[in-house]
């Protein structure tokens, strides 16, 4: 075996006969998709193929009281799905050849809420947050199928800050690329609950925001699962670019600015 081969190469044999093969397996950057409340980890399918595309390697758990745990459903709080959350970004992380720098998370509705707050709690440099939602501190113990809607709604309504919210204290502090996408037609979260994400990142390497005039909440209409889809993947794919032409110029790749990456809404 050669012993001065380059990094990420490796030596094996060709059967039983004396013929060897160098074999190249770099490391490459890992996602983690995070389903909405009523959802289930195959509405993730499309965007992680999205994400295997590009080169990614990619993992979508259930959440707590989906799937095979759906009979746990009404005791589920978000403490535990947190802490599901959590052990999912450890299993991707601990992945053979997965790159610890290089971790993209995407979340939808409560899934978006877990990866804003993941991301104050475990390394990520992508952050991709579809409809996140809020939801009050104290109320972390209580099964969220006895969430009071009508509480709930008020607190959104009042316009949470990061002094006062965990989700938004954990992006104030976040510095990779964020991506957030809104649907014009949301029947489930109220305008104000954008605001207060869009103020949340000031530390950001980038903050890109975009709206699907068309989509609802729940992202129903296959043409808008499109949309994202390929808007998804654009942006993960610029983020890899992106990161290559940092190490390329030994610059830290979190080191877009205002000036040369712009913080954009559009549709």
């Amino acid at each position: 075996m050669d012993d001065h081969l380059p990094p990420h190469f490796s030596t094996c044999s060709i059967g039983d006969t004396a013929l060897q093969a160098d074999m190249l397996q770099p490391p490459r950057p890992g996602a983690l998709f995070l389903h909405g409340w009523d959802g289930a980890r195959s509405d993730m399918h499309g965007p992680m193929c999205e994400a295997a595309a590009r080169g990614f390697r990619c993992v979508a758990p259930d959440l707590r009281g989906h799937g095979r745990s759906r009979a746990q459903r009404p005791e589920v709080t978000l403490r535990q799905m947190l802490d599901d959350t959590v052990e999912a970004h450890d299993l991707l992380l601990a992945a053979a050849g997965v790159e610890s720098d290089a971790l993209a998370v995407i979340g939808t509705s409560v899934g978006g809420w877990l990866a804003a707050v993941l991301s104050g709690m475990r390394p990520v440099r992508w952050l991709a947050l579809r409809v996140p939602a809020l939801y009050p501190d104290a109320w972390w113990d209580i099964p969220k199928d006895a969430f009071d809607r009508d509480a709930l709604t008020a607190y959104r309504e009042r316009g949470p800050v990061a002094t006062t919210d965990r989700a938004l204290h954990a992006c104030a502090r976040f510095e990779g690329d964020v991506l957030l996408v809104w649907s014009g037609r949301d029947g489930v979260l109220p305008r104000c609950v954008a605001d207060s994400y869009q103020l949340a990142f000031p530390r950001a390497a980038s903050l890109v925001i975009r709206e699907l005039p068309e989509a609802d909440h729940a992202l129903s209409d296959p043409l808008q699962q499109e949309r994202y889809r390929r808007l998804l993947g654009d942006w993960l794919g610029e983020g890899l670019l992106h990161r290559m032409e940092a190490r390329a110029t030994g610059t830290h790749p979190g080191g877009r600015n205002d000036a040369t990456c712009p913080r954009s809404r559009g549709g």
